[in-house]
Formats: structure tokens, C-alpha cells, sequence
């Protein structure tokens, strides 16, 4: 884990997310299903302090991996075939479907292939990736999902020729432009 995010962790007082985590992928392991972390954890280990209050993990099999986890000991959310709660943390964990879309972007997301008692974390390219297809989809309702690529963009002093998919290119370097540009003023 990376230790700005752990100390930023410790300080925003959302700890238990990293032991729900780290719980839910000892179960996943145990049952031999992959797993890769995204959203607003995987931010944090790629060095943008951002709060998040859930754990999303991709996986292979939302509906084996939701009931490996319900069977073991994880409180099942009625009107939710995708998200289970810790009971002792109360923090929610979104399965999201590995090869498969969420919502209308144009990136299917990851298949996870790492069987690991340890957190696989979205690389950069790829959490960018899912970031600008989720928000290319649903620019209004994800605009929390801009707002971590631009801050990952500067925190991570990363090139406008970022290997990123063709498919979301023309807007993570049109977000890339814009940053160079507001720069300047």
C-alpha cells in the first residue's frame, strides 16, 4: 500500500476501508476469484488524497464473488445485486463486472486475472482508462470521475502522451491541453 494514502487514511478517519478491503480479498482468494481495486482507494495509492467511503472491486463474477463474500460473514444491501456491506465497518463494497460496463462508456472494464490475499490495484493507465469512459458516458452524473483524472494528471506529472486506450485518448489529452493552458494564467 502506498504510505501517503495509508497516512491519508489515518488522518481522514476512513482506516476500516483498508480492513474491509483487505477482508474481502482474503475471502475472494480463498475461492480462487481475481480481483483488481478501482475507484476512489485506487486514486488514493496513486497519490491523489481524495475521501472515499466504499471499496470497488472488479471481478470476474459479480454473483459467485457476492455470495463467496455474503457466506462469509458480509451483509447482503436489499435492492443491490452488486454491493455487500461489513458488518463490523458498516463500509460498502461495489463488485464490478470484469470484461463487462457499468454504464454507456465506451471501455468495457478490466479483466481481473491475480488471485491474491493482497490488493491488486488498478495500474494508472488502466484506472484513467476507467475513469474517462466512465465519465465520457455520464458526464454530468460522473463528474467526480473528471475531477480524479485531472488531479492524477498533476499529481503524477504525467505526459500528454500518456498510453491510455485510443478510444478515451482525445479526452484525457484534451483534459492534458486544458491544464496547460490554465497553467499559464
Amino acid at each position: 500500500m502506498n504510505t501517503k494514502a495509508v497516512h491519508f487514511r489515518s488522518i481522514s478517519g476512513s482506516t476500516p476501508l483498508e480492513g474491509t478491503l483487505r477482508k474481502a480479498v482474503k475471502v475472494l482468494a480463498f475461492y480462487n476469484i481475481p480481483h483488481l481495486v478501482c475507484g476512489g482507494f485506487a486514486v488514493q495509492e496513486h497519490g491523489y488524497a481524495r475521501f472515499t467511503g466504499d471499496v470497488d472491486l472488479i471481478v470476474p463474477n459479480v454473483a459467485e464473488a457476492r455470495e463467496k463474500l455474503l457466506i462469509s460473514g458480509f451483509k447482503e444491501n436489499p435492492g443491490s445485486s452488486m454491493t455487500v456491506t461489513d458488518r463490523r465497518t458498516k463500509a460498502e463494497i461495489d463488485l464490478l463486472p470484469g470484461g463487462g460496463k457499468v454504464g454507456p462508456g465506451p471501455l468495457n472494464l478490466p479483466r481481473p486475472t491475480v488471485v491474491s490475499e493482497e490488493p491488486q490495484i488498478l495500474t494508472l493507465e488502466k484506472l484513467l482508462e476507467t475513469k474517462l469512459s466512465s465519465y465520457m458516458g455520464t458526464p454530468t452524473g460522473r463528474a467526480r470521475d473528471l475531477g480524479d483524472v485531472v488531479e492524477l494528471i498533476k499529481i503524477n506529472s504525467l505526459p500528454r502522451e500518456f498510453p491510455v486506450d485510443a478510444q478515451v485518448k482525445i479526452s484525457y489529452q484534451k483534459i492534458w491541453d486544458d491544464l496547460v493552458v490554465e497553467s499559464l494564467w
